[in-house]
């Protein structure tokens, strides 16, 4: 008599089906280190735009120091490398950003006194 080497159709059935729990739990944790890794990106181009908008500033006040002062400014006010917000408003005080929001990558963050973003819920 011949020994029969392989497997049979309930344990081929019983692996597919672990498999299948494993996929299903996941996919929801891989999804949200997605969103969240997106969600910090974007963070980072509304604090780097933050910064080039207060370096813009900052030499304007030093080639024209009897020029007008800065209050406001929008999206196109400075150039980032990188992703550029799609929309911004912003209050500027005595060279700094004091206020406003950013809106880069369909996120929107509200812009703090002491220049801290906080993410804007819809």
């Amino acid at each position: 008599m011949k020994a029969n080497k392989g497997f049979t159709l309930i344990e081929l059935l019983a692996v597919i089906v672990i498999l299948a729990v494993i996929a299903l739990i996941a996919t929801p944790l891989i999804m949200n280190v997605i969103n969240d890794a997106k969600r910090g990106a974007a963070m980072d181009g509304a604090y780097y735009y933050l910064d080039a908008v207060e370096n813009k500033i900052m030499v304007d006040m030093i080639s024209n120091p009897s020029g007008s002062v800065v209050t406001s400014a929008d999206h196109t006010f400075a150039s980032v490398k990188g992703t550029a917000p799609t929309s911004a408003s912003l209050t500027i005080s005595s060279g700094v950003v004091t206020g406003g929001t950013i809106t880069v990558d369909g996120y929107t963050f509200t812009v703090g006194a002491n220049g801290t973003l906080t993410e804007s819920r819809a």
